[in-house]
């Protein structure tokens, strides 16, 4: 049973004061900035009459497991990378905002911290360069510095304040940098060769750390406290004499941690026959090293971090409990941990300010260590299966799978939405504008809907029976054409009155490949739709034709054979031209007939599988099957020059035009995606659809496509 419509209306929130600001699906926060009621979304209601809207951020969800995650000084965001390279800043951890693409592919170093409203972020790439980037609040991104590979680093750490970073050169010289890349200070001295360093929470201390493995299986450790000087006369020195620990466990991001004020370090030591040691070591006065053990299986690592001062956290991924540590009691106390990852996907995991953060896949673990709260963040798909754009060119309605039919405004970054909730077991195929008010939607199982998504209710409904192969809707003559994919390959044509559908008029005569006529064609100027059979023979049916119910016979008689050595079009537009791809002796060409003459153009690369006309007659696109996988490009319809390509590193769900000509839409499996059809420039952009807060993360946590998302940099 399909559940009922809820009214929803478009708000445009402009007038909003800064203070009472919605970014997404907001849960209410207490005092930590925790949600109470994690999952519910902002919604402006008042009962089920009044229309309600949600402000969503264009988000971009990981399209791989996240494999690489940093968390800022103060626990309020967060930077996160996956395998396929992609890198999030999640500038809330509340839910409150959606995640931001950065312009970084596989950082190999990654760190945060606020800078008053805004963020800034230090990250290396894999050649040893690094980035220093601006996000504003309203996730305007602007590179500050960058820092050439060839003095390449290990790693950046950006101080609380956001004005400095202290970095590690693979050169082991420790220096101190603004942001704009200027070095103000460094440490440098022989045989002091760290290969790490922590920072602590305050940006006053950091520890160096010098790891030698030992032959033994053991690692030998030097811990060197390093002092930061960033006011009057920058300096990075000693902080006093290093201290040497030996531990049985590797190095790791998560496996050794310092404290927020730099008086102590944790590091987890060793299994010592029922459970894992963790030790800690004073950096600034002369103490003995205390062991605390925690239990945890064998096989698993835990991970290890200070939450404040004196408290520690340690978590595995063995599905058993986290452990908060009191260092002055040695007393343990059970916390949530991020669910057992069979798949060994939970690779990281970070600590600070009353925090755990942990990657589940796609998701993001957030644990409130003291009051054991937890909730997930994350999209319920990145996959989107059908784009429509309004006659007028602002508003954009988007699907994805099994999930509700989202409205919104085209351009902007403060965006309101209506949300047209769908069946989940028979989610909506194919979404079409009829005009600005009004959206057809169209089920898998052949189920037609006239909607008013301003207020959700259904206006008028129809059904074709199934096995739906296209739809199109000519928005002037408000007509709508379903083709479907049978033994027959028949088609349906139906008026679309205001509270009503007329028709069908059915087409059953076995075309592969059918179109709407705006102006007609040549030599057929009342046509309002063509028809391409399997025989190479084009049919054009006027309106008053599909309205007398044409016999077989008569259908038969309508055909028109191609002339001798004409290829047969992929698509007609509007007009009636033809388009198609031909050989021309020694490559493939593109070519445009209109009937008095042809133009045509060789193909650089690859085939042309699909053409798509603009409404407007001024320009196409062709689908490319390109070594590198799918391709779209935009050509002039009167010199066939190339405007602008893209590649979608993925098989589409659907291209569209918006009815203007004036934009050029993509649905794949890796995100949605609307670009200026002459400038190629974008104008929307969602790779991830219903951005949650939820407390148990979904089945599909764990699963993702591996491949970039068409939204990425």
């Amino acid at each position: 049973m399909k559940r009922p419509l809820r009214p929803f209306a478009l708000v445009i929130a402009l007038g909003l004061a800064s203070s009472c600001r919605t970014d997404g699906p907001t849960p209410p926060v207490d005092s930590a900035g925790d949600p109470t009621a994690a999952g519910k979304a902002v919604v402006a209601r008042s009962d089920d009459t009044t229309p309600a809207f949600r402000l969503r951020r264009p988000g971009v969800a990981h399209s791989g497991s996240i494999d690489r995650l940093a968390i800022a000084p103060d626990g309020g965001g967060a930077l996160t990378s996956d395998v396929v390279g992609g890198a999030r800043l999640w500038g809330a951890l509340d839910g409150s905002r959606e995640p931001v693409a950065l312009p970084v592919r596989a950082p190999q170093s990654m760190s945060l911290a606020r800078a008053g409203q805004a963020w800034t972020v230090f990250m290396v790439d894999a050649s040893g360069g690094a980035k220093i980037l601006e996000v504003d609040r309203d996730d305007r991104i602007r590179t500050l510095a960058e820092l050439p590979p060839f003095s390449p680093l290990f790693e950046g750490h950006v101080l609380p304040g956001g004005k400095h970073v202290v970095a590690l050169f693979r050169d082991h010289t420790i220096r101190l940098l603004d942001t704009a890349g200027k070095e103000l200070a460094r440490l440098e001295e022989r045989k002091f060769r760290p290969g790490s360093l922590r920072v602590s929470s305050d940006g006053t201390h950091v520890l160096a750390v010098i790891a030698t493995p030992e032959a033994s299986g053991t690692t030998k450790l030097e811990l060197q406290p390093i002092e930061l000087v960033t006011n009057g006369k920058p300096a990075v020195r000693r902080g006093g004499s290093p201290k040497l620990f030996t531990s049985m466990v590797a190095v790791g991001p998560s496996t050794l941690s310092v404290s927020p004020d730099g008086a102590r370090a944790a590091i987890v030591e060793r299994w010592n026959g029922t459970q894992w040691d963790i030790g800690i070591v004073e950096l600034g006065k002369d103490a003995p090293d205390q062991r605390i053990p925690m239990t945890a299986a064998a096989h698993t690592v835990p991970g290890v971090g200070f939450v404040s001062p004196t408290r520690l956290m340690t978590s595995a991924n063995d599905g058993s409990v986290s452990w908060l540590i009191d260092i002055n009691s040695k007393t343990l106390f059970p916390r949530t941990a991020p669910p057992q990852d069979f798949s060994s996907q939970l690779r990281v995991q970070a600590f600070a300010a009353d925090r755990h953060i942990a990657a589940h896949g796609s998701w993001l673990y957030v644990a409130q260590v003291s009051g054991g709260k937890h909730h997930f963040l994350g999209y319920r798909s990145l996959q989107a299966s059908s784009l429509a754009i309004s006659p007028d060119s602002t508003l954009i309605a988007a699907v994805y799978p099994q999930g509700p039919v989202w409205v919104e405004p085209l351009g902007g970054d403060r965006r309101a939405a209506a949300e047209l909730p769908t069946d989940p077991f028979n989610g909506v195929f194919r979404v079409r504008f009829v005009d600005n008010d009004h959206v057809i939607l169209v089920d898998g199982m052949g189920g037609v809907r006239l909607v008013n998504w301003r207020s959700g209710k259904t206006v008028a409904d129809a059904g074709v029976n199934g096995s739906v192969r296209s739809v199109q809707v000519d928005t002037t003559r408000r007509l709508l054409l379903i083709d479907r994919n049978s033994t027959v390959n028949d088609s349906r044509v139906f008026e679309i009155d205001k509270a009503a559908f007329r028709g069908p008029y059915i087409i059953a005569d076995q075309s592969y490949r059918t179109g709407l006529l705006g102006h007609g064609a040549p030599t057929q100027p009342d046509a309002v739709m063509w028809s391409l059979d399997s025989a190479n023979r084009l049919r054009f049916y006027t309106l008053d034709e599909l309205r007398s119910d044409l016999s077989d016979a008569e259908v038969k008689r309508k055909a028109v054979d191609l002339k001798a050595g004409q290829v047969a079009p992929l698509a007609l537009d509007r007009e009636g031209r033809q388009y198609g791809v031909r050989w021309n002796g020694s490559r493939m060409e593109l070519f445009v007939d209109n009937g008095q003459h042809v133009r045509s153009r060789a193909v650089g690369d690859g085939s042309v599988n699909e053409i798509l006309p603009a409404a407007d007659g001024a320009s196409f696109l062709a689908v490319h099957q390109r070594s590198g996988g799918m391709a779209i490009s935009v050509y002039d319809n009167d010199d066939l020059q190339e405007r602008w390509t893209m590649s979608t590193g993925t098989f589409h769900n659907e291209v569209i035009w918006s009815p203007d000509g004036k934009y050029v839409g993509v649905a794949a499996q890796t995100g949605a995606i609307v670009r200026n059809a002459v400038s190629g420039d974008t104008a929307y952009q969602r790779c991830g659809l219903e951005f949650q807060v939820v407390g148990t993360a979904p089945n599909t946590a764990m699963s993702s496509v591996n491949q970039r998302t068409i939204c990425e940099p």
